[in-house]
Parts: C-alpha cells; sequence; structure tokens
C-alpha cells in the first residue's frame, strides 16, 4: 500500500515538474503522500496464543479460506475472516459483525491477532485493519504450521 501510495506521488511530481517553467517544484508537490506514524504491527508467539482463550477481550482472527479450517481445524478461539474479506467485515457496522461472528466488533484499541497457515496473509491482513484505524494488531508469525507442530495436530 506505501508502495502504491509512492509511486502515485512519484508519477503525480513527474507531471507537475514537467510542466512548470520556473524550474521549482510547485508548492503542492511538498505535500506528504504517507503517515508520519504508521502504526507498528506487533509480533506474538505460540506462548501468547494459547492464552488466549481466557483472555475474550482479545481477537484471534484466522484469515485462512474456510475450506483450509476443514482441512486441518482451527486454534481455539480464533473466528474466520478470510484475507479477501478481512477489510470489509472490520469495516462493517458493530450489529452485523456480532450477527456473523457472535462477538462485539472490535473497538480501535482492541488487541487483535491475525494468523493464517504460515503467517504471510496474517501479515497484510494485521496491515489492512491498522489502515481502518486499529492500533493494537498483531501478528502470530507461525501460524498454523507452528501451532500444529507444538501440538501435535497435522499440518
Amino acid at each position: 500500500m506505501l508502495m502504491s501510495r509512492c509511486l502515485m506521488a512519484l508519477r503525480v511530481a513527474r507531471s507537475q515538474m514537467s510542466a512548470n517553467v520556473a524550474g521549482k517544484p510547485p508548492n503542492h508537490l511538498m505535500q506528504r503522500f504517507y503517515s508520519s506514524n504508521p502504526p507498528a504491527i506487533g509480533i506474538v508467539d505460540y506462548d501468547v496464543v494459547k492464552k488466549l482463550p481466557s483472555e475474550p477481550q482479545k481477537f484471534l482472527i484466522d484469515v485462512r479460506e474456510p475450506e483450509e479450517l476443514k482441512e486441518t481445524g482451527q486454534i481455539p478461539a480464533s473466528i474466520n475472516i478470510p484475507l479477501g474479506v478481512v477489510s470489509q467485515e472490520l469495516a462493517a457496522s458493530g450489529q452485523l459483525f456480532k450477527s456473523k461472528y457472535g462477538r462485539e466488533k472490535p473497538k480501535p484499541d482492541t488487541e487483535i491477532i491475525f494468523h493464517c497457515k504460515i503467517g504471510k496473509r496474517s501479515l497484510k491482513a494485521a496491515e489492512a485493519a491498522a489502515a481502518l484505524g486499529f492500533r493494537n494488531v498483531k501478528n502470530y508469525e507461525g501460524s498454523w504450521l507452528d501451532w500444529a507442530e507444538r501440538e501435535g495436530l497435522p499440518k
């Protein structure tokens, strides 16, 4: 996302500068196309995730596709919101979220931990959540493969 914003800014700057005869870029090109304080994506490990069933104020969101869950199972206390719809679901109304997932929609400061199979899709989901204004997002880097190995489950 940041890369696309930077490329857009570069294209705008080039087109404006080529039209500029004075040799100085116009003031509007000095505008920032990025956030000065991008939210940090925290990282959690197995020990943190293992405790989540006793911490209902926190969210564990599995961003794998439902078919993947049928093959492997789920981490206890996780809810399944596939990566392709995670932004849409987190932006939905609180009432709609609760009707779909049986939980109150997370607030901007709620701790939300994302996981998938290996941790790449979950990082994208965490970045998407941060872009929506959620400030306490984390990624379980080892994700399902780490969980399954430690729990003696099929991968």
